[in-house]
């Protein structure tokens, strides 16, 4: 869910805190999406010694990732409804306590004689995560509305984004290399981001002041399932939903299995697995900024067409490599990461472009629910279509895959030709 405080009521972002505060609350809003968003990147480059450990198969194991998302789909649903209802602070408290527990049932789950009951409680333990998950964003986001005023508001933004930038690039190969230090024991990321979050809840807790304002006008709010239908009702909203889900398809039917790909054809060892994520990381927080004066300077469809056409080359290579050496690896996956980036931050610009500001704040609470569950279904979808005839066996169709993406790809290049734009 995301606030439209400044479009709808305006003087709910006239609370005045001084700088110092201000700071605390951005460092409490950042470290809960740091650690919320390594939780979630971490399971993908964990694929390979999951499917080994847990003996499942390339199915199961996109059940297993998308049982994240999907859970946070449902949440994020439940949010319309509940959310603005509350003290921010206490929501906030409650929410990440949740996803502390999940993650920590992750990182302690107890290792029986029946590999199918191990897998059950990790998937218990993701829908768990995943539910308090869908909440975290929108709550931020919601907070950050609530504390700065719109002339601030973007430094904000770019304080808690920076947490994705620093989830790859730190968080997502310092798990990885507690695998390897541990023998490859796949609790350990869990087991640190969990402990993280124990020191992040002492933070909100400390740190964030109770915002409860927002409460005081709920009786002009509109209704959550007029919120929702007046979205839906919009053939360029619903048009909009269709480009978001076709996004997420031309993306996230590839990353899941990349890891496990990359070890049962390409030939990498699991020790090898973070610098993929590690230069990834640093490829995109470098050309992030680059993406977005560039959509300034050329316009924000120009800049998709560019960046969306150029990931296919990328998609379709990573999805189709024999044995290759590391450094051409980290070549195309750096491309890959780029361009994956590159094309989200014009999309994204475009999705606040497309409705009108009475409307912008339901469809982009609809919009973050469509995206997790098209996260989900993404991942799910690639694991029917990939095969394994026994463990350690290289997989089968991945390059369909890739095609799979290309063509979502091609389709929202498409779409977005069609999207009207408003000017607020």
């Amino acid at each position: 869910m995301v606030c439209t405080y400044d479009l709808t009521y305006p003087y709910l972002s006239d609370v005045h805190f001084n700088h110092k505060t201000e700071n605390l609350i951005l460092f409490a809003l950042a470290a809960a999406q740091f650690t919320h968003i390594i939780d979630f990147m971490i399971m993908m480059p964990l694929g390979d010694i999951l499917q080994k450990t847990l003996q499942i198969s390339p199915f199961q194991f996109s059940a297993l990732v998308a049982a994240y998302p999907i859970a946070a789909f449902v949440s994020s649903l439940t949010g319309v409804v509940l959310l603005d209802r509350f003290d921010r602070r206490a929501a906030l408290l409650l929410a990440y306590s949740g996803f502390v527990l999940g993650t920590l049932s992750s990182a302690f789950l107890p290792n029986t004689d029946l590999p199918s009951l191990n897998y059950a409680i990790f998937v218990l333990t993701r829908v768990i995560t995943g539910l308090a998950g869908g909440f975290l964003s929108a709550l931020v986001m919601s907070i950050v509305s609530d504390v700065f005023p719109l002339e601030r508001r973007g430094r904000a933004m770019g304080v808690v984004g920076s947490a994705f930038a620093l989830a790859a690039v730190l968080g997502v190969p310092l798990g990885l290399q507690l695998v390897n230090w541990y023998d490859n024991n796949w609790h350990a990321p869990f087991l640190m981001v969990g402990l993280l979050g124990l020191l992040v809840l002492v933070a909100i807790y400390f740190f964030l002041p109770s915002l409860r304002l927002h409460i005081t006008v709920d009786n002009t709010r509109e209704k959550p399932a007029e919120l929702i239908r007046n979205v839906v009702s919009l053939p360029n909203q619903r048009m909009a939903l269709l480009f978001t889900i076709l996004l997420v398809l031309g993306q996230f039917t590839v990353i899941p299995f990349l890891t496990p790909y990359m070890i049962s054809n390409v030939g990498l060892n699991q020790s090898e697995i973070p610098y993929i994520y590690l230069v990834g990381g640093i490829c995109t927080a470098l050309t992030s900024p680059l993406t977005g004066r560039l959509v300034d300077a050329w316009g924000r469809k120009k800049t998709f067409y560019l960046a969306a056409a150029g990931s296919m080359l990328p998609i379709l290579l990573l999805t189709s490599l024999g044995k290759t050496d590391l450094g051409i690896v980290l070549c195309f996956t750096g491309s890959f990461f780029i361009l994956i980036s590159g094309r989200m931050i014009p999309a994204n610009t475009i999705l606040t472009a497309v409705v009108r500001p009475e409307n912008r704040g339901g469809f982009l609470s609809l919009n973050t629910a469509v995206m997790s569950l098209s996260s989900g279904v993404s991942a799910m979808l690639a694991g029917s279509i990939i095969i394994q005839d026994y463990e350690g066996a290289p997989l089968q169709n991945y390059n369909f895959v890739g095609v799979l993406a290309c063509v979502a790809t091609l389709i929202a290049i498409y779409i977005v030709r069609r999207l009207k734009e408003f000017d607020s």
